[in-house]
């Protein structure tokens, strides 16, 4: 799973389109060769681009905000940092890999997404989890997000600040209004 630094989600309805527009948009941002060939659950796909997956997502939300015609099919890339298995121990070993991303004076929380209940136990895993980051929770306006998306017998983390994960929808609304995109599902 190392490959795939990036989840893109869609409706499951238009998967095939929705692949089309992920290499679309990655090659035309300079990658030769992206990866979409592994759906994770209905609408949800892992992505493996040669780019920087924050710097795709922030030229992804530029584009959308200027051009949002050009997202018909995908609503959210969120940038993957590692891969784990779904144990407790795999995970808190991936999260310890990643703590030195909240630094020093920054708020963070974290953002559990689910999509395997009866293999996880949510609760439980948050509060081991965040045990290993000492830093101050901001629930509202965290500076860094934990981001751990579980999959069946993988799990996807990331420490993302708020304006590294990309809403098409967030990002529409922004050049509707003309707003800043940004906040934690932006």
């Amino acid at each position: 799973m190392g490959e795939f630094n990036l989840l893109v989600s869609s409706s499951p309805r238009v998967s095939g389109r929705a692949r089309r527009e992920i290499m679309t948009r990655l090659r035309a941002l300079g990658d030769e060769a992206p990866e979409t060939g592994l759906n994770l659950t209905r609408g949800i796909r892992a992505v493996g681009t040669s780019l920087d997956p924050r710097q795709v997502v922030a030229e992804l939300r530029a584009l959308c905000v200027r051009s949002p015609g050009r997202f018909r099919f995908t609503w959210r890339w969120l940038p993957v940092d590692l891969w784990t298995g779904t144990d407790l121990e795999s995970m808190k070993q991936g999260v310890a890999s990643l703590r030195g991303k909240v630094r020093p004076g920054e708020t963070w929380r974290v953002t559990l997404e689910n999509r395997t209940p009866d293999h996880v136990d949510a609760r439980e895993t948050i509060v081991a989890l965040a045990a290993l980051i000492d830093a101050k929770v901001d629930l509202s306006h965290p500076d860094k997000i934990l981001l751990v998306e579980i999959f069946g017998d993988r799990v996807a983390l990331a420490v993302l600040a708020p304006s590294e994960v990309f809403s098409v929808v967030k990002a529409r609304e922004a050049a509707a209004g003309g707003a800043t995109p940004g906040g934690p599902t932006s």
